[in-house]
């Protein structure tokens, strides 16, 4: 049993017209496209941007303290640090004779952003002893829309940070 199978060319007789150019509907989809990716993109970066100054703030301010700590440390004293909450925040160490944030200082850190609010508790002054290498402890919060971040001062002078809600920007959550 033989089957030929036979391929019949197809006749075409109706031309091809070629659009030129693109219609309406077709203009108005990319548009509804490309505003829809812009309200998307700006949302988020907007919290792109508040995560990242939270995490560069606390940062900062943890360097600012482990500074003071090895300072500390080094010329076997006691650094006492303060904070000051009535025109924008900031802390400082030494004596508390500035009643004013806006003097820039090694000895004072103020966040660089108006939105971050920085806030202190603790059961008596914090500071750190450097006869011992150790430290009252404590705890400083940085917080924005983003979210709030610690940064924990334990009792041997120990200083990390964590979030206090959900990890952000790889700040894991506190226990």
């Amino acid at each position: 049993m033989k089957t030929h199978v036979a391929i019949k060319p197809i006749k075409i007789n109706h031309l091809i017209v070629r659009q030129k150019g693109i219609s309406l509907i077709e203009l108005m989809l990319v548009i509804f496209l490309a505003s829809l990716m812009a309200i998307w993109g700006g949302k988020n970066w907007y919290r792109y941007q508040q995560r990242e100054r939270l995490v560069m703030s606390a940062q900062q301010l943890l360097s600012f303290l482990t500074q003071i700590k090895a300072d500390a440390d080094w010329s076997n004293r006691t650094i006492s640090l303060w904070i000051h909450q009535a025109n924008g925040s900031c802390v400082g160490s030494g004596s508390m004779k500035k009643i004013s944030c806006e003097e820039k200082d090694n000895k004072v850190y103020t966040p660089a952003y108006n939105d971050i609010l920085l806030n202190t508790f603790a059961q008596n002054e914090m500071g750190f002893y450097g006869r011992r290498n150790t430290a009252q402890p404590g705890h400083f919060i940085l917080s924005n829309s983003a979210g709030r971040i610690r940064l924990v001062i334990s009792n041997r002078g120990r200083m990390r940070l964590c979030s206090e809600n959900k990890s952000i920007a790889g700040i894991t959550a506190c226990r």
